[in-house]
């Protein structure tokens, strides 16, 4: 009945399909697949030529991922691990989502039920006909191997392992009989799908052996079919003991073998420990062979090396543990590069910092645990047997020398040969060697450039050396005027030194360049050191401190300030030189935030962000106003200080100090004819009339010319100096330089009465008996007034006029 449904099932839909013409389409159509199973559509559709199509799955949109458009007319679609039981998938025109075809996928367990429960009825049958052709599979792919139980063991193996494939579907335990017949039958019981026997007293080498496998449950059995093999094809040799050995130009690997009775063949697996790339590893074969010498390697490399070997090809050892060897220096492809740094001299001594790389083919080898270096050193032009030797174990290596020339040789050592050297020149301290110059120095990204002018004087190459630290150096040799340094560390600041290297082995002198940097980073650390606001703006400044000494240059500083209350973002930018700005149209009594940011070549930095408050006034008003206030007063005093000043000079006039005064009398300028005259004294505010004269001081003559003795003791006690007064009349002052004894008495002189000199007593006073009258001065007034005649006026003359011109003696002779 199922059976014949089925039947009447396609020819209806092969009824229905029949005849009926679809432009697009999706096949294959009506899917039966496995559950957990792949499903692969296809999408036709000659209408559609712009390819645009998308899938749904049980009308939800299938990810455009899982399809692929082939051409313009189709598109696949992948499903994996197909798990609905009843899906449709339709396929769609993207413009017009218009369906363009469809299919239905179903899977086994659910639609079909029938074969299911068919294929239960055949297993009851089968087990109880005994019969598995049709419900179970039989196990398949036997495969078995003869191995020994411990990796040191020989002779005939102890144990006997078994494997085998086999398709179930069955949830309940299986169970697996493996028979084994040989000398003896015997069996091994195993429920997974691999057994292990021990066939060491049922085993003979000399017959085949024969294996079958069973597996039964509860309610069935299967058998496989015979599987016979040779004992010898099936041995599995234990793994080899590999030694390795290192020499100059070879490795040489070395293994037992147990079963060195039979013929067998090996295997040699080597690669590089260390490589930058993966690299598959290298294969030797050998046959019947307990050693192989690999050649292929490279100096002062280490390698893994391998051993593998077998009866037959099919059954190989266990590849043996991988042993780590390091090769030495191969002498043909070994080159060594030496240079020095030479120190000043000091004591009549100078220290040689000598330094080497040993090399293949332009890389550079560490054979530290390989090669011993030495160094010798000998005078220029002697024979290096001569020299002082001096062991180093890696570069680089000190040593001394004198103010002479001398010759340094590195040689590397290899199982006590010499299997490479280098010598360089260190030249003598007055020695005139010539030099490069005009070197120029540049980075970019990391590369330092270099170039410089060639000397006068042929050379044969440059030796170009550098060090960021002044204790590890690199150098490198340059046939031409320039030089690419690379490999640098990353900003970090170069010395650079250019040495000529001359057609003799000499070295030229060292000429270095100026310091460099390989690459700058970002600028340093901004930091807002101080903000002061006012009410409509606010002064900003900072500082930038360099992280170190290769941190880029500042082109320009953008300050970025935020108003806290409307959140609203600003900024002003400046040039890189300057450190402070001034942020205007603020809001008054509101908080800000600003940070700046510095950029520069290399990278941007910023600082960390303040916060500051405008004021509600602007609290410079109130300073300056302040100081207008303090100046304003400053005047006023200085003005009233001034005004009285002035009037003291109006209200009092100089007066001379009676107590150190004589008297005198003026002479008429009309008098002053001699080698000295006395100049008139200026008081001011006075009418040229009201000036005071001198007159002739005759004193000191009687009538009969002559003198007094008693004016002679006043003479002798007193001698005095008279400084001259400019005229009013502006003409120059003439020094009287005359010394005259003037007397003094008490008496020399009466005061006329208070009552009449009420102006000034001083001008009232009129001269003793002893002196001489003389002869009145007439003054004629501007105004063209008559001539009004002066009696003779006295006045006190200060004492310390006289003293320093001496006009008192010159007056005195002339008087005489």
């Amino acid at each position: 009945m199922p059976v014949f449904f089925v039947l009447c099932m396609l020819v209806v839909i092969s009824t229905l399909c029949k005849g009926h013409f679809q432009p697009c389409r999706v096949f294959p159509t009506d899917l039966f697949v496995e559950v957990g199973s792949s499903v692969w559509l296809v999408c036709s559709c000659d209408s559609v030529r712009n390819g645009k199509f998308f899938w749904t799955l049980n009308r939800k949109s299938v990810d455009e991922k899982l399809s692929k458009r082939i051409n313009a007319t189709h598109s696949m679609l992948s499903l994996t691990n197909f798990i609905h039981s009843h899906a449709t998938v339709e396929c769609h025109n993207t413009e017009t989502t218009q369906i363009l075809g469809g299919t239905i996928v179903r899977t086994y367990c659910e639609k079909y039920f029938f074969v299911v429960g068919l294929l239960i009825f055949m297993t009851i049958i089968q087990q109880k006909s005994n019969n598995s052709f049709f419900l179970t599979a039989k196990p398949q792919n036997i495969s078995c191997f003869l191995h020994y139980e411990n990796p040191t063991d020989d002779g005939v193996p102890q144990l006997f392992t078994c494997t085998w494939e086999h398709q179930t579907h069955n949830s309940k335990t299986i169970n697996y009989i493996v028979n084994i017949e040989s000398a003896d039958v015997f069996s091994c019981i195993s429920s997974v799908k691999s057994c292990t026997v021990n066939v060491f007293s049922h085993l003979s080498l000399s017959r085949n052996i024969a294996v079958t496998v069973k597996a039964e449950t509860a309610s069935w059995t299967s058998r496989s079919d015979s599987y016979e093999v040779n004992p010898f094809s099936i041995l599995k040799m234990n793994q080899p003991v590999v030694t390795t050995s290192a020499f100059s130009d070879h490795l040489l690997v070395s293994w037992n073998n147990v079963l060195d009775s039979f013929d067998f063949s090996c295997q040699v697996k080597y690669h590089k420990t260390f490589s930058p790339t993966v690299e598959s590893s290298k294969i030797i074969n050998c046959w019947s062979c307990f050693n192989a010498t690999i050649e292929d390697v490279e100096s002062c490399t280490f390698y893994n090396i391998s051993v593998r070997c077998a009866l037959t090809e099919p059954t190989w050892s266990d590849w043996s543990p991988e042993e780590t060897v390091l090769t030495k220096v191969k002498q043909r492809h070994a080159e060594l590069l030496s240079w020095r740094k030479v120190s000043e001299l000091e004591n009549y001594k100078r220290i040689v910092h000598v330094m080497w790389t040993l090399s293949q083919q332009g890389i550079p080898l560490k054979c530290v645990d390989t090669v011993k270096f030495d160094i010798q050193q000998t005078a220029y032009g002697e024979n290096t047997a001569e020299g002082n030797s001096t062991p180093c174990l890696s570069s680089p290596c000190d040593i001394e020398v004198d103010e002479h020339a001398h010759q340094i040789h590195v040689r590397a050592v290899q199982d006590e040969n010499v299997i490479v050297q280098d010598s360089i020149y260190v030249p003598a301290v007055s020695e005139s060697l010539p030099r490069v110059t005009d070197i120029q120095t540049s980075s970019d990204k990391g590369v330092i450039l270099v170039s410089w002018t060639a000397p006068k004087e042929p050379v044969r190459s440059y030796m170009i050396d550098w060090t960021h630290n002044g204790n590890q150096y690199e150098w490198a040799e340059s046939k031409n005027t320039n030089a690419t340094l690379l490999d640098l560390q990353d900003r970090k600041q170069y010395n650079i030194t250019v040495t000529p290297l001359l057609l003799d082995g000499r070295t030229g002198r060292s000429t270095q360049a100026l310091q460099i940097c390989s690459g700058f980073g970002a600028p340093g650390r901004i930091t807002v050191s101080d903000v002061e606001p006012y009410d409509t703006s606010a002064f900003v400044s900072w500082d930038t401190k360099p992280e170190d000494v290769c941190s880029d240059a500042v082109v320009k500083y953008t300050v970025f300030y935020r108003n806290q209350s409307t959140k609203t973002l600003q900024n002003v930018t400046v040039d890189g030189e300057k450190l402070y700005v001034s942020l205007k149209d603020l809001t008054p009594a509101t908080q800000y935030s600003v940070y700046v940011e510095g950029a520069a070549e290399s990278g941007q930095t910023r600082s960390e962000e303040s916060f500051f408050t405008t004021k509600r006034f602007d609290p410079r008003l109130l300073t300056r106003a302040i100081v207008c206030g303090i100046i304003i007063l400053i005047l006023l005093l200085s003005f009233g200080l001034f005004c009285v000043i002035m009037w003291k000079k109006v209200k009092e006039k100089p007066v001379p100090d009676p107590a150190v005064s004589s008297v005198a009398e003026w002479l008429l300028q009309s008098n002053q004819k001699g080698n000295y005259h006395f100049q008139q004294f200026f008081v001011p505010f006075e009418s040229y009339c009201d000036k005071i004269h001198i007159q002739e001081f005759l004193s000191t003559l009687t009538p009969s010319g002559i003198r007094d003795p008693q004016m002679n003791q006043g003479q002798e006690s007193l001698k005095t100096t008279i400084s001259l007064m400019p005229d009013v009349l502006g003409e120059k002052p003439v020094a009287l330089t005359e010394t005259q004894h003037l007397p003094f008495h008490e008496d020399s002189t009466s005061l006329l009465s208070s009552e009449s000199c009420s102006v000034n007593p001083y001008r009232c006073q009129t001269t003793t008996d002893t002196l001489v009258p003389r002869k009145a001065i007439q003054c004629k007034h501007e105004s063209n007034q008559q001539h009004e005649r002066f009696s003779p006026k006295s006045v006190y003359v200060s004492l310390h006029l006289f003293e320093q011109t001496g006009l008192l003696e010159s007056g005195k002779d002339n008087f005489n």
